[in-house]
């Protein structure tokens, strides 16, 4: 019950009692009554009028108190009148009266004030609210008794509309909850008090159908339904000199039905609980045991105290020892992940978490994983069976250890993996691992000095993580890799050095260049940055070299035709968007040196059908379809995108009137392929080198000129 409302009632029965004599001798037809101001320790009531007007038994009262203060909390402009007001020497009472506040809807109000007795110094206030209208119906009956001795008041409700408890109470801006616009309460509040001011309340309420919004829409409620059990009691404490008084109390409630938006949180009710227990001493809030009960997740011990006027937090203990991952995930984690490359995991397992804080600051966090697994639903990525204990304290260095058991990022599989970490603290986060090794096919990838630490805003850049390292990769069996991401099988092996790489909380950036051995040649990568790589729509920007690539191994697996020599590639402005290119100068050229060029009849057909028909269709016309391969010079290709449209050209050194040459002949039997086909729309081109590679398509011969 409100402690403020019963106080505001005790003072206006003051006022009436005060009253009192000069209504039951009143004989004329009007009568007024005006203070400009009313104080006790603990309210302040302005300009307050009092009008009755008539003749018993017919009179008329008017009150108007411009402005009631109790506790720091203010009403304007509370109006009371009543039509039939009724007046004796032993009690006075309205049959017909109505409450408002401000411009509020006014409450049918009936009540009788009793006064002292002869014997008794008991004052009693009964005041009865009721609506029949809607179909329930609706009653409040508010009893307040009052004597030397102190006074007790009781508040009983009955399908009350919440929106009335609304109405009545003052406007504060550090208020917690959004107003409530829907919703019916019923139950039972009582409130005691002595000579040294309240000394227990008792509440038993149920509220069922509530609603509440604010206006940023970023907190709402929708049909909910909460039963509430509490109970305090004054207590006495000894301090030399003096007399102070603190509250025990206990709280209960339930939450069986309804939803709640409390941006980014939804929760929807499966029958939570929240039990606690605690004292009330100097507008200090100690909870000394708390027990919050979720379904789906677990339960949560809770202790702690706040300021509870400055809503400020002192300390807190929080432990959780066995949460269930799907649904902390889900509920909890999920929408604080949303567009991130985390957002849409299938979870399991089990996770402990255990928290201190004190002081405004946190001094421990103990993590504990068991058997969690999780597993992006788009199926990008996999990992199962992660144990790990995590133990941070304020400023010290701890240890830690992750384990997983395996998985796998893309197609590739992960695991068993060891991860060793050092964790330098709470209050400036970060973490290292000098050096952790993961198996990848047939060979190993290494990450040595790996540092992450989570920057804030007093920086000077935007708060959020950045991390670096760097590491290298043992050779691999490209038949393995090839295998494992579905495409089709290569030979020889992968390997390489990966330089510094930094996270910035927005890119990726390779400090220098990425150097991978494969195709019997070498690969540089610089100018390698990723934009929001773990955002919804990543870009990527580069450079590429390839150097010396054995033809022989990177043709002989596709159905694209067998070519002999070596080629370089070199790629420059480089972007990708979403992974997929939008922006290169692409070319392609044979390599200088003294080796084998033969190139097979098939690989002149997949050739031609890109560049254009001349040369396949010159076999199939002649002598030269008996061979089956043939001996070439030079090679050369190239592509600039943009705007989703290819613009290819040849080997630069040998121009021509018309079209541009791929393939220069040399040899015996030689054969030259000339391409016709300036500019190819980037999906046509993709799709002409899908049906070529595919094992079991013939090429596509065809001629277009512009």
């Amino acid at each position: 019950m409100n402690e403020k409302w019963l106080l505001m009632m005790k003072f206006l029965i003051r006022i009436l009692a005060a009253f009192f004599p000069a209504v039951v001798s009143a004989q004329a037809a009007s009568l007024a009554l005006s203070a400009e101001d009313i104080r006790g320790p603990r309210f302040n009531i302005n300009g307050i009028r009092i009008t009755l007007t008539g003749a018993p038994p017919s009179l008329s009262l008017g009150m108007k108190l411009t402005e009631v203060a109790i506790q720091g909390k203010t009403w304007h402009n509370l109006h009371f009148s009543c039509d039939r007001f009724h007046a004796a020497r032993d009690a006075i009472r309205c049959d017909k009266g109505a409450l408002r506040l401000a411009e509020s809807t006014p409450l049918p109000v009936t009540f009788r004030l009793s006064a002292p007795g002869r014997t008794s110094d008991v004052k009693t206030l009964d005041v009865r609210i009721r609506n029949s209208a809607g179909k329930t119906g609706e009653g409040w009956k508010l009893l307040l008794r009052t004597g030397r001795a102190g006074w007790e008041g009781t508040l009983t409700a009955a399908n009350g509309e919440v929106a009335r408890i609304v109405q009545l109470l003052p406007v504060s801006e550090n208020a917690i909850l959004p107003s409530s616009t829907k919703g019916k309460i019923s139950g039972a509040a009582k409130l005691r008090a002595d000579l040294d001011g309240p000394a227990d309340i008792d509440a038993h309420l149920a509220v069922e159908g509530v609603a509440f919004s604010d206006a940023s829409g970023l907190h709402a409620g929708e049909n909910i339904s909460i039963t509430v059990d509490a109970e305090a009691r004054r207590t006495l404490r000894r301090i030399p000199g003096q007399k102070a008084h603190g509250w025990e109390w206990q709280a209960d409630a339930h939450w069986p039905q309804g939803e709640v938006f409390w941006q980014p949180l939804y929760f929807a009710a499966r029958g939570d609980r929240f039990s606690a227990r605690g004292e009330l001493d100097d507008n200090i809030l100690h909870l000394r045991t708390g027990k919050l009960s979720l379904a789906e997740i677990g339960e949560i011990d809770l202790s702690g105290s706040m300021d509870w006027s400055a809503r400020t937090l002192h300390d807190l203990d929080l432990d959780a020892p066995d949460l269930q991952m799907a649904g902390l995930y889900s509920q909890i984690v999920k929408p604080f992940l949303v567009n991130t490359s985390f957002s849409a995991l299938k979870t399991a397992g089990q996770a402990g978490v255990k928290w201190r804080f004190r002081n405004g600051v946190s001094e421990m966090l103990d993590v504990d994983l068991r058997g969690i697994s999780l597993e992006d639903e788009g199926g990008r990525f996999a990992l199962h069976d992660i144990n790990a204990r995590i133990p941070l304290r304020a400023t010290a260095l701890t240890h830690a250890a992750i384990t997983i058991r395996g998985g796998h990022i893309s197609r590739l599989p992960v695991g068993p993996v060891h991860i060793p970490l050092e964790i330098t603290g709470l209050n400036e986060p970060g973490f290292r691992i000098p050096r952790m090794e993961a198996p990848l096919m047939d060979g190993r990838l290494t990450l040595e000095n790996f540092s992450a630490i989570r920057q804030g805003q007093a920086q000077g850049s935007p708060p959020g993580w950045r991390w670096q390292f760097s590491g290298d990769l043992s050779p691999i069996s490209m038949e393995q890799l090839t295998r494992a991401l579905g495409i089709q099988p290569m030979n020889g092996t992968l390997s390489g050095k990966i330089p510094r790489v930094t996270f910035d909380g927005s890119a990726i950036e390779v400090q220098g260049a990425l150097l991978f051995n494969v195709f019997d040649g070498t690969v540089l990568v610089w100018n390698l940055k990723a934009l929001e790589p773990f955002g919804s729509a990543p870009s990527l920007m580069a450079d590429v070299d390839m150097r010396n690539l054995d033809l022989d191994l990177l043709t002989g697996a596709f159905s694209f035709g067998n070519m002999e020599g070596r080629m370089d590639v070199v790629v420059r402005d480089l972007e990708l968007f979403d992974w997929k290119p939008v922006k290169f100068n692409a070319r392609l050229m044979s390599s200088r040196g003294d080796y084998r060029r033969r190139i097979s009849q098939r690989a002149v057909q997949s050739i031609s059908s890109l560049g254009g028909v001349g040369a396949a269709a010159a076999i199939q016309r002649s002598f030269l379809r008996v061979f089956d391969e043939f001996g070439y010079s030079q090679i050369g290709w190239s592509c600039r995108l943009r705007n989703g449209v290819c613009d290819m050209g040849g080997i630069e050194s040998e121009p021509l009137p018309h079209g541009y040459l791929i393939v220069k002949g040399g040899g015996i039997p030689a054969i030259t392929v000339i391409g016709y086909n300036r500019r190819v729309d980037w999906q046509e081109l993709i799709s002409r080198l899908q049906r070529i590679t595919d094992a079991n398509a013939r090429p596509v011969l065809q001629q277009d000129r512009q």
